[in-house]
């Protein structure tokens, strides 16, 4: 597995566990809003020999899963940890999660692939589900434009959690628990995007714009900036492997190591030090669908993009969500 790492300053908005090869977490430096208009993330994927990361755990004892992606039996008394060690957004019976849908199924969501209500965040679809025992889960469908950067993400999920007094720098960790349902998943192939796009990128840039792999963007945000302090923010572009999020049940775990801490002030995100306002409280998580490095055609060709040019191409992830958890220690 090869690494791929470029750093920038800032950014201005214009069963027994099995860890399997081919599956990457990709750290991003972007814009991380939840309806941003440009993002431009840099990216690190880890060596698929990385060394296993032993979680903190209360009762139930959680036990110790390579960081990464996992295929995993839904066994929430396993997964799940106690409120000392996790604070848990979704997990059967906690539900914090709320969330924005833009699609309307009109003008540029003309084209979506199912009907409006299937994008809505709401309680509404999280049932029991028998392959996890019968614990609630949630399931959605996560949209991303990839043609204009207007509304690209098509919704997505948010939970606030202030009153946990969650510091940056109690944070150790992402936990997601999830599946993927490929016959409600329109994922665009590296050949779909090249006969949409090819007129308009190069092959370098339609290699940036997507590789048909799972893709979601998480976002720990701060409280906004005051006199004293910066809006803090970290973050991290996860990417799976459609073929084993489709098998069953995956386990994602991203360390503290692996996320990117920035602050933001007028659009422009400037990373900082892990160290660096650490006693600043996590205010809630984000999850936005995404490409491969959060770009569009119009991030990509910004001087001399038409957006009547093109019919909006979509990449929709049917994905079914069993637990959500940020780690504190």
């Amino acid at each position: 597995m090869t690494t791929r790492s470029h750093r920038a300053a800032s950014v201005a908005r214009p069963a027994a566990p099995r860890r399997r090869a081919g599956v990457a977490v990709a750290l991003m430096i972007a814009l991380l809003g939840g309806c941003s208009a440009v993002d431009a993330p840099s990216i690190l994927t880890p060596s698929a020999q990385a060394s296993a990361s032993a979680v903190a755990s209360a009762t139930p004892p959680m036990p110790s899963f390579p960081d990464g992606v996992t295929s995993v039996e839904c066994d929430l008394a396993t997964h799940a940890r106690g409120a000392d060690a996790a604070v848990t957004v979704l997990g059967d019976p906690t539900w914090r999660l709320g969330g924005w849908s833009h699609v309307t199924g009109v003008g540029s969501f003309a084209s979506v692939a199912h009907p409006v209500a299937t994008y809505r965040i709401t309680a509404e679809h999280w049932t029991p589900d028998a392959s996890c025992g019968g614990a609630k889960t949630l399931a959605t469908v996560l949209v991303k434009k990839t043609y204009t950067w207007d509304q690209q993400h098509a919704n997505g999920m948010e939970a606030s959690f202030p009153t946990e007094r969650m510091a940056f720098g109690d944070v150790t960790d992402i936990v997601l628990l999830l599946r993927l349902d490929p016959e409600l998943t329109r994922i665009p192939t590296v050949e779909d995007l090249a006969a949409a796009y090819g007129d308009l990128l190069t092959p370098e840039e339609l290699a940036q714009l997507d590789a048909g792999q799972v893709n979601l963007e998480l976002t720990l945000f701060g409280e906004g900036a005051t006199a004293e302090h910066p809006f803090m923010n970290a973050g991290t572009i996860i990417s799976v492997d459609p073929a084993q999020a489709a098998a069953g049940w995956v386990r994602i775990q991203i360390p503290r190591e692996q996320l990117t801490f920035y602050t933001e002030a007028d659009y422009v995100r400037t990373e900082v030090g892990p160290g660096a306002w650490q006693d600043l409280l996590v205010q809630g998580l984000r999850i936005n669908p995404e490409t491969a490095q959060g770009a569009t055609v119009r991030r990509l060709r910004p001087d001399d993009f038409d957006v009547h040019a093109k019919s909006e191409m979509f990449k929709e992830m049917a994905l079914t969500f069993a637990l959500i958890e940020v780690g504190r220690g």
